[in-house]
């Protein structure tokens, strides 16, 4: 991390100032101080009588013990404030910049403040919305715009803005006066769309644009058969899953070319097409439903069944109705289903082959357990109780996509090769075994969402389906 060096005015005796600051980095000048600093308490207590409040001007204790990262005058965090205030709905405060400093009791903070820090203050509460022990808690969210205010060396905040980059599209950033990092972005300030300055004493904010890719949503209608749609809205596609091994062509795409694991759609049905989404598209907002089931914000048609409705093709959730849900939220899937069984006994209920559920729950769980230990307690909550996010369908951004695809086939595809290989149902191959057997691995995947959005921190946004009953 580049360090700050303040520019110091000492009023006083010089080697006392520097025996109370210790190592810490200091420059001692004459003119153009940062700071006015007194080793005499009572010639301060008389400077301050005759003077109107300054924050930069202090005892040598009082600077000794606030200077670090962050060190910054009132009028940079009334700058800054105002700056909030005109511009943003909710704002992630990476360094815990307002934290580090002495406004801890605001409570008339217009903008929607989370943060990035252990171990705060309660009283913190007063000014941030969210606090978050570390980023990775936070990371899948999607903020108006990020801080960024700890001293860094142009490659720190190249660094910075590559871990965040999916969080906002815009950076307030506080540069200091004369520093690498404030030549630096004089010098490629066209690599973003827009820099704004707001000077104060020790430097600026500098609002950031980035240069964002446009908006492109790719939903994917996962199938085995001809579905016979048409006019669908621009944003959805059809794919064909287990294409390579399909007896009939419907001119779909098929999740056969490129990097694929067609091949295993007969244990994974639709995830094989998931997996080809992951790693051959590039949709800055991605997802999947089924040839039957759709998502759906429209409830004002006649139910089929609890939580879905019957299908009509003008009800299709919308690339704009999709957009405007991510903006808010960081995940679309189905309203979760409470049922009477645990999800094992589901997955017994359903195949009558209690012998198969129990060999596949120990092959998962075993590459579960050594790709992806921090999940086990997700997934037996999961797996032993009775409510989950039915059908694996899902829309999300891209990078929450590609978190949960890198997540899911650690551990999924060795599984699967491994049990494929074991099961014999009498003398039959698994493979040729009735779907209902086959798809065992399938039935796991479906579950595994639940299992990752129950450890990962999401703004989850469930929607009713529709169904069809026509195929």
């Amino acid at each position: 991390m580049a360090t700050y060096v303040p520019r110091v005015s000492v009023c006083g005796d010089v080697e006392k100032f520097k025996k109370i600051i210790g190592d810490k980095p200091v420059e001692i000048v004459d003119d153009e101080a940062e700071y006015l600093i007194f080793t005499d308490p009572l010639e301060l207590d008389n400077y301050l009588e005759n003077s109107p409040l300054n924050t930069q001007v202090m005892s040598a204790v009082a600077f000794a013990k606030k200077i670090s990262d962050g060190f910054f005058s009132y009028k940079a965090f009334a700058v800054l404030n105002k700056i909030l205030g005109k511009n943003f709905g909710r704002v992630l405060d990476f360094d815990g910049c307002f934290a580090k400093s002495d406004f801890n009791l605001r409570g008339d903070f217009k903008t929607k403040l989370d943060c990035v820090g252990k171990n705060l203050y309660p009283i913190l509460e007063n000014v941030y919305d969210k606090i978050y022990k570390a980023f990775d808690e936070c990371k899948f969210h999607i903020y108006d715009a990020i801080i960024f205010s700890k001293e860094r060396t142009p490659e720190e905040f190249i660094d910075a803005m590559i871990q965040t980059n999916d969080v906002a599209d815009k950076i307030l950033l506080f540069v200091r006066k004369n520093s690498a990092l404030e030549n630096w972005l004089t010098i490629n300030q066209n690599i973003f769309a827009q820099i704004e300055s707001f000077k104060v004493e020790n430097g600026a904010w500098c609002l950031i644009k980035k240069i964002m890719p446009p908006a492109d949503v790719g939903i994917y209608i996962v199938t085995h058969k001809d579905v016979k749609l048409s006019k669908l809205p621009k944003c959805y596609r059809i794919i064909h899953a287990g294409h390579v091994r399909a007896k009939n062509d419907f001119g779909y795409i098929g999740d056969d070319s490129g990097d694929n694991i067609s091949r295993l759609n007969p244990f994974l049905d639709e995830v094989t097409a998931l997996y080809w989404i992951w790693k051959n598209t590039n949709h800055t907002h991605a997802g999947f439903v089924h040839y039957r089931r759709f998502f759906t914000s429209n409830l004002k048609q006649k139910e089929y069944r609890p939580g879905e409705y019957v299908f009509n093709a003008k009800n299709l959730l919308s690339e704009a109705e999709i957009l405007k849900i991510l903006s808010e939220y960081d995940i679309i899937v189905h309203t979760e289903r409470l049922s009477d069984r645990t999800q094992l006994e589901l997955m017994i209920y359903s195949t009558k082959f209690p012998e198969l559920v129990e060999l596949s729950e120990k092959v998962v769980r075993k590459h579960l357990t050594k790709n992806q230990p921090d999940y086990l307690d997700s997934y037996d909550a999961v797996f032993n109780g009775f409510v989950c996010f039915l059908y694996g369908m899902h829309i999300t951004r891209r990078n929450i996509l590609n978190a949960y695809c890198e997540w899911l086939f650690s551990f999924m595809l060795d599984a699967t090769e491994e049990l494929s290989e074991r099961v014999k149902i009498g003398d039959t191959k698994l493979i040729d075994a009735p779907h209902v057997y086959s798809r065992m691995m399938s039935f796991f995947s479906e579950r595994m969402l639940t299992v990752w959005l129950k450890k990962n921190h999401l703004k989850i946004k469930t929607l009713p389906i529709m169904y069809r009953d026509d195929i």
